[in-house]
């Protein structure tokens, strides 16, 4: 089978959904398939294209048996929303581009955000005479709505009915939960054409490691109670609520709280830390790929967070990588989510309500204390993403799929 991926992120960009569909792309490799990636040239968190990509339309390269398709994008300056929607639509025009040129496929897999990679996909696939699956990360536009990121109504018609048309031109629909199936069928989407496949904890290279390691030594962590929230820092989850919670502790000494990854909330961040005069919060660059087992080991409680709203609209695929590293959660989600259903299920961890800065710190004055309940919650979230989400039988369901949309060539 040939299968063409359309998506924004591949590695070398190690935040959002980059890591996914490298590991996604090269399972199906290994599944006997030829896989081809259209995907933008890497520049997630920076300012500009290395110098290896400047001045160049299309890149091509092979990356474990992967056929690599780097496209240009324009790189924002600034976090700005106009600035970024240019950025996403210089990626949605160039991957038709791109999709255009490869060798023909037998099924596109396209994944969003953003929305847009869905009318690329669908060119390509009017081009090419071969069925298309769409994959949703995050239901666009409902997510930026709820956010407060997409305000315009005009634009939120457009989403709108850009979202309606995908849904109806994908031949298969692809969602991370039940809650997200609910709101496509609430859309009108049939029931037969949603598949709902999670994402995956990548089992075999995150491990859980001893507490102090190198990467503690390396940053100075110690002694110390460390508080780490690791991934994207975009608007979606509310980091301004953990930052309220350090100036609430920060008379605690022993309590540290690590922010790694990059973002568009994190300017926004790092000022507002550096305006209440905060020395228990630390950020971090997004770390190498090889240093993830021990960055997240590093950790005595791991944060995940999310809008009160988005609890049916959004799965952070970072708690899965959390659990694999053995260690506890704390989850700052509405308790309909998801999120909070999976804690509560594996027993890996506890959860506070959301942009509740209050129950955060209490959360985590109440656990510094618990050592052995922490330990208790690590190793159950192990045992839990081992048994129901590891990367193998993840992406074999892809493989799957995505075999049964090729063959009826819809």
């Amino acid at each position: 089978m040939k299968v063409l991926i359309l998506h924004m992120r591949f590695h070398p960009d190690l935040t959002g959904t980059g890591p996914l569909v490298t590991d996604l792309a090269t399972d199906l490799v290994a599944m006997g398939n030829q896989v081809t990636v259209v995907t933008s040239m890497p520049h997630y968190g920076g300012k500009e294209l290395a110098p290896e990509y400047r001045g160049k339309l299309i890149h091509r390269s092979n990356f474990n048996g992967v056929d690599l398709w780097r496209t240009f994008v324009y790189v924002p300056p600034s976090a700005s929303g106009f600035q970024r929607s240019i950025n996403y639509l210089s990626y949605t025009m160039m991957s038709v581009v791109g999709g255009l040129m490869a060798e023909k496929p037998d099924v596109i897999l396209c994944i969003n955000p953003p929305i847009t990679v869905g009318f690329s996909g669908w060119l390509v696939s009017l081009a090419r005479r071969v069925p298309m699956v769409f994959n949703v990360q995050d239901v666009w536009p409902d997510c930026l709505v709820l956010i407060d990121q997409l305000r315009s109504p005009l634009l939120i018609r457009t989403f709108k009915h850009l979202e309606k048309f995908i849904y109806r031109v994908a031949s298969r629909v692809t969602v991370l939960s039940d809650g997200m199936k609910d709101n496509l069928l609430r859309k009108g989407v049939p029931d037969e054409k949603i598949a709902v496949i999670p994402n995956w904890a990548n089992v075999e290279t995150i491990r859980p490691v001893e507490k102090q390691n190198g990467f503690r030594a390396a940053n100075g962590l110690n002694g110390d109670f460390v508080v780490m929230f690791a991934g994207n820092l975009g608007f979606i989850a509310m980091l301004d609520n953990v930052v309220e919670t350090a100036r609430l502790l920060q008379h605690d000494s022993n309590i540290q709280f690590l922010i790694v990854g990059e973002g568009n909330a994190k300017a926004g961040l790092v000022r507002r830390t550096s305006e209440l005069g905060l020395k228990n919060v630390r950020f971090l660059p997004t770390q190498p790929k090889e240093m993830l087992p021990e960055m997240l080991g590093a950790a005595d409680l791991s944060l995940v967070t999310l809008n009160k709203q988005l609890g049916q609209l959004n799965v952070p695929s970072k708690t899965y990588s959390i659990m694999a590293s053995g260690r506890p959660v704390l989850a700052s989600v509405p308790p309909d989510s998801e999120i909070a259903s999976l804690i509560k299920t594996a027993d890996c961890g506890v959860g506070v309500p959301p942009e509740d800065p209050v129950s955060m710190a209490d959360a985590i004055l109440r656990l510094a204390n618990q050592p052995e309940q922490l330990r208790q919650f690590g190793a159950n979230g192990r045992r839990y993403v081992e048994e129901h989400l590891s990367r193998r039988k993840v992406t074999a369901q892809y493989n799957e799929l995505l075999r049964e949309v090729a063959a009826r060539k819809n």
